[in-house]
């Protein structure tokens, strides 16, 4: 058997495009390189990803040198003083005829010109568009050097829970200080700022990322101005207060002046000093947050005061870790050796560390997390698939145009075909002029596609945390652009050209019309182009009608709680710099001020809220259960609440009571459970009474709440803890507000209250009820929003194709109607003939697109909610929506005919 790589099943065919002389080696190289270096280092999905992407570049290139160089030889071809040969010059000037002759043509039908390119823009442009956004979050990894060599690094239970968690500072300090396989290692985390401004207005929240000493030198980053950490400010803890700046925020803040270097930002109300400006183009490593600071991990703790030591603790998980491979190394081999790691550090710290293991993933596999990227991918082949659908539809349309209008060239191409010309050269003519034009609609569809951006990052998700994404026309864009313009072209333009150059040149010289033997085969091309189209346009329309219905569903959806008129504010102590010795009291005084605020009925607290952005989870082993194999307890979501969260919330506790004054700091600890916590451990068993251990404490239940929702509107009943916010201090805690005023009221109002409690405070977030529940309606929204704008462009696209099809049809048969007119044919005789023939087009492709729809349907089945994907309600009101939209395009031109003269048509031919 022989051992030489074998390629990729068509792999060779696009290799073949390259000339023969060099065709060989290019393979072999790029295969080569592919079992050697990269397919040890990557997944098989971003392997074979890099072996396509790679070889296309190649082709690419390959065939712009050989234009190159072809041009060179026909511009020498010439011999002085005779005329050019054939295939010298001679090409040349042709291709200039050619091109000169196409922007004739076009030029004198700017009515179809502008119908195509606006056509041809808007599928480009939705292309170009999501393009443009899946490179950036997916497929282009940040600005660093040797990204190759990079390598994620994770520490995750072993056995089960979360399979790609975060590491802890002291592992991460035994890894880079302990291993054989990493040239070096960093770690690096989101974190957030709290910036005074030098005049002593309103703090602000910013984006950061803590990072080690070696962040920048590794990654191979440089400094726009200033310099990178010096080795002393990552060796002690809170030491060296020193600050680098993102360049957009240097540019925004200090416009990009070198003054900034020096300069002093008051954070969490201590000076740091500006010591460098990361390079202009370098987002960080959290894709869609791009910081505005970099600050060493050393000084943490103080970015995150109330937490404790957090570089101390070996068990605090919450960093990311990122290692460079020694030259040489392979991925397989580094997560050999960060096995046998993992393992001495479970046998040396086996209270933070037994049952932990390092897993490593390559860097250029990982945009966000493992995680995420799972399931964002499906996100994006659904919409490249929708917005290939639409670029595909308006092919078809404009495919059924240039048909209609060869048709109508029939006897120029007979006569210059039946005067020497050469077929080839008149598709070569044919091709041009349709590529051109889908050149005119790719500069178009860029046009759209940077509006199309614009308009998708205005949609921020309701957080608090700004999503910046870095998303934008780059080269790759605009090479993506080109390669779909052209592939455009071609697909709508290769039909038609064939046909038309396929004429019985003497049947047609005779035909007097103009027309063409092969009429009723390119009708039949043209009414197979218009169902298509009206398939396809069926498909989206219906998945567009499900993701609606799927919306409806999850707005209906009852969560279980109080989801009506209320306000929500959210100060943070521990930001604020105040202790726990201080705390509980101003939390006292916090809920007394808002519950004084004018028309503001209900107050409580509560540690989060149902559906909110972050999952709260703590270990606990209720009496009687037996934990997992492997753990000693479970993990449970939970929450910190105050004494009339049940009431204010309209949570009904259905056994026993909820908390109340009586139950003091210091006094018996006390919890309520949801129904489903009771299902689920204690099935046959009173639950009051019951205790549950949790951070080495027992609680006794008191009560037991009616299920809620916790994390997602879809989700099955779970187990849920509610704590007292009396017994369990949370430095974090929030508060929602009820009353007779508007929810935007109170939200103002409660800003104002707290401002004038404690001007110190920092407020993380203050909104209504409503802006809470859109987190989770976000993804439900934007999906039936953007489905059902491309829906409604492939049916407007559909409707042309139709609306044109019986123009045509109108147009070539003006002397049939006026006979059948003179004979005594009324209007609804008329009509009826020329929408009779549109519309079984219309029923037929309705009817492809429904056997379509119920087939593929079952891939969108994870997003919706609520609903199945053979909802009878879509399947009913889609296709009538696309029939009743056909009928009326296709009764425009029905009409007009009923308005025939017959004499006048009679005479027309």
């Amino acid at each position: 058997m022989s051992d030489e790589p074998r390629e990729p099943w068509g792999l060779r065919a696009l290799i073949r495009l390259l000339p023969a002389s060099y065709r060989e080696h290019v393979l072999g190289d790029l295969l080569e390189e592919y079992e050697a270096f990269v397919k040890p280092r990557r997944s098989a999905l971003h392997a074979r990803f890099w072996l396509w992407r790679s070889a296309l570049r190649s082709v690419v290139a390959g065939l712009a040198n050989r234009l190159k160089a072809g041009a060179r030889g026909m511009l020498d071809d010439v011999a002085p003083g005779r005329g050019p040969k054939r295939g010298g010059r001679g090409m040349i000037d042709a291709i200039g005829q050619d091109l000169r002759y196409a922007v004739r043509r076009l030029t004198k039908s700017p009515g179809f010109t502008l119908v195509a390119v606006l056509s041809l823009g808007l599928g480009i442009g939705a292309n170009t568009a999501i393009f443009s956004i899946v490179n950036s979050l997916l497929l282009k990894g940040p600005p660093v050097q040797s990204p190759e060599q990079l390598v994620e690094v994770y520490t995750s239970e072993d056995g089960g829970g979360y399979p790609y968690s975060v590491s802890s500072y002291p592992d991460f300090i035994d890894l880079r200080d302990n291993n054989e396989v990493f040239s070096e290692v960093l770690t690096y985390n989101l974190t957030f700022a709290l910036v005074e401004p030098e005049d002593g207005g309103q703090p602000a929240m910013l984006n950061g990322e803590l990072v080690s000493g070696n962040y920048f030198g590794m990654l191979g980053v440089p400094m726009a101005a200033g310099r990178t950490f010096l080795p002393e400010e990552d060796e002690t803890t809170g030491t060296h207060p020193v600050v680098i700046l993102g360049y957009d925020f240097w540019q925004r803040e200090y416009g990009g002046s070198g003054s900034a270097i020096g300069a002093e930002l008051r954070i969490f109300r201590r000076p740091y000093t500006v010591i460098g400006v990361a390079a202009e183009g370098f987002k960080g490593m959290m894709p869609g947050l791009i910081p505005d600071l970099y600050m060493p991990v050393r000084m943490w703790n103080e970015l995150n005061p109330g937490g404790g030591d957090r570089l101390a603790r070996r068990g605090s998980r919450s960093l990311f870790v990122k290692g460079r491979l020694e030259p040489g190394v392979t991925l397989e081999q580094a997560q050999a050796s960060v096995s046998a790691f993992s393992e001495a550090l479970a046998a040396e710290y086996p209270e933070s560390n037994e049952g932990r293991k390092m897993s490593l993933l390559a860097s250029q596999d990982v945009a966000f997390h493992p995680m995420v990227d799972r399931a964002l991918v499906p996100v994006a082949a659904l919409l490249f698939t929708v917005v290939g659908i639409v670029l595909l539809i308006a092919c078809a349309n404009l495919a059924s145009f240039l048909l209609a209008r060869a048709q109508d060239r029939q006897k120029e191409i007979a006569v210059r075909l039946a005067l020497g010309a050469r077929r080839v050269a008149l598709i070569r003519q044919l091709l041009i002029e349709t590529v051109l034009l889908a050149s005119f609609g790719g500069a178009a569809g860029v046009l759209l596609a940077h509006w199309t951006i614009r308009a998708l990052l205005s949609f921020q998700p309701p957080i608090p945390i700004p999503l910046n994404l870095d998303i934008g026309i780059d080269n790759q864009v605009l090479l993506f652009t080109v390669v779909v313009s052209l592939v455009a072209g071609v697909l709508f333009g290769l039909v038609p050209a064939l046909q038309s150059t396929r004429p019985q040149i003497a049947s047609t010289l005779r035909d007097e019309s103009g027309g063409a033997i092969g009429t009723r085969r390119r009708m039949n091309v043209r009414s197979f182009l218009v169902v298509a189209q009206v398939s396809l346009s069926l498909v989206l329309l219906i998945g567009a009608g499900l993701f609606v219905r799927s919306l409806q569903k999850a707005q209906a959806i009852e969560p279980g709680f109080y989801d009506g008129p209320a306000a929500m504010v959210w100060p943070n102590l521990d930001m604020s710099l105040i202790g726990a010795e201080e705390g509980p009291a101003l939390q006292e005084a916090i809920t007394r001020r808002l519950e004084s605020i004018t028309g503001v009925t209900h107050v409580t607290a509560a540690g989060r809220l149902p559906l909110g952005m972050n999952v709260q989870t703590t270990g606990v082993l209720p009496a009687g259960a037996e934990p997992p194999e492997g753990l000693d307890r479970f993990d449970v979501d939970n929450v910190t609440v105050g004494d009339r969260y049940f009431e204010t919330m309209e949570v009904p506790v259905v056994r026993g009571r909820a908390f109340n004054e009586g139950d003091v700091p210091g006094g018996n600890p006390v919890v309520v459970v949801s129904e489903a916590f009771v299902r689920r451990f204690w099935p046959n068993t009173d639950p009051i009474g019951q205790t549950v251990e949790s951070r080495g404490a027992e609680h006794v239940v008191v009560g037991v709440a009616r299920d809620t929702k916790v994390r997602t509107l879809g989700e099955a009943p779970r187990p849920y803890i509610y704590f007292s916010a009396r017994q369990r201090y949370n430095p974090a805690i929030m508060y929602v507000l009820r009353g007779n005023v508007a929810p935007s009221t109170m939200v103002a109002q409660s800003r104002a209250a707290l401002r004038e409690l404690r001007p110190d405070l920092v407020v993380l977030e203050a909104k209504t009820m409503d802006e809470h529940l859109s987190i989770m309606l976000f993804a439900p929204r934007m999906a039936a929003l953007l489905l059902s704008v491309f829906g409604g462009l492939a049916l407007a696209l559909a409707a042309i194709g139709l609306y044109g099809l019986i123009s045509y049809a109108v147009a070539r048969r003006t002397r049939e109607v006026g006979i059948r007119i003179s004979l005594g044919a009324g209007a609804g005789d008329v009509v009826r003939l020329v929408v009779g023939g549109g519309m079984r087009l219309v029923v037929v492709g309705s009817a492809i697109g429904m056997l379509l729809s119920a087939t593929v349907t079952w891939l969108i089945s994870s997003f919706l909610y609520g609903i199945g994907t053979m909802d009878v309600a879509t399947f009913v009101s889609i296709p009538a929506l696309l029939i009743g939209v056909a009928l009326l395009a296709a009764s425009v031109p029905a009409r007009r005919a009923t308005r025939v003269n017959p004499v006048e048509a009679l005479r027309s031919e």
